[in-house]
């Protein structure tokens, strides 16, 4: 399976490179990029699924390139972009293993989340404002959605040819984010039923149980 980036970097030839440099090379196999062509399309679509920096990623194409990964391809005639990367055979057939491999459970990292677990720490005015500051930034990050699909309604976008994949990727996570944005909608909510951050309320706490087990038990049912 690919390493994660927080694992040693190994030298045996086998070994899959790390998710960071995988989405690059990802990239790089779909059309040759130049360093800022492949830096737009970072932020246009890897930074909707794959937190990193961008920097991080901007970084791999020389290290794919020192593993045989990626190649550089020159300047197309009369063009004044600069050097353009793209995979190479053993870099495709990296990407075509990875593909082959199990999937990880995705990860979540929610700081409102983890914010609301140490929330009898501080008082309930302070969190009732962070929750008001995500939903404000979740507002923002469903205009971005729109305008992204606005411009693929337009002309299927940067790569039309993969329109049926864009619009599946795109389809998984505005899912992602109006699940964030409802979940936001009922914590907001329910925080105008709390007297401050330390008290229980044991019968209303024990129904939502019962009602989120009942949620989750049809769930199983319409997947089973």
């Amino acid at each position: 399976m690919a390493r994660t980036d927080s694992e040693q970097t190994s030298d045996d030839s086998e070994d899959l490179p790390s998710l960071n440099a995988l989405a690059v090379l990802g990239l790089l196999a779909t059309v040759p990029m130049t360093a800022y062509a492949l830096a737009e399309q970072t932020q246009r679509s890897l930074r909707w699924v794959w937190t990193a920096s961008r920097r991080a990623l901007l970084g791999e194409p020389k290290r794919l390139a020192e593993r045989g990964l990626v190649e550089a391809v020159a300047a197309e005639p009369g063009s004044r972009a600069g050097q353009r990367w793209q995979a190479a055979e053993a870099g495709r057939e990296a990407i075509r293993r990875w593909l082959s491999t199990p999937v990880s459970p995705t990860g979540v990292n929610s700081e409102i989340a983890l914010r609301l677990i140490f929330a009898d720490q501080s008082d309930l005015a302070a969190l009732k404002a962070r929750v008001a500051e995500r939903q404000a930034q979740i507002q923002q990050e469903i205009q971005a959605g729109l305008a992204l699909l606005d411009s693929l309604l337009v002309d299927g976008g940067p790569l039309p040819q993969r329109l049926h994949i864009t619009t599946a990727t795109a389809q998984l996570i505005i899912e992602y984010r109006l699940g964030e944005h409802a979940a936001l909608t009922w914590l907001a909510d329910e925080l105008t039923r709390w007297e401050d951050t330390t008290t229980p309320q044991p019968e209303r706490n024990r129904a939502a149980l019962i009602a989120l087990r009942e949620r989750l038990r049809k769930a199983m049912d319409t997947d089973a």
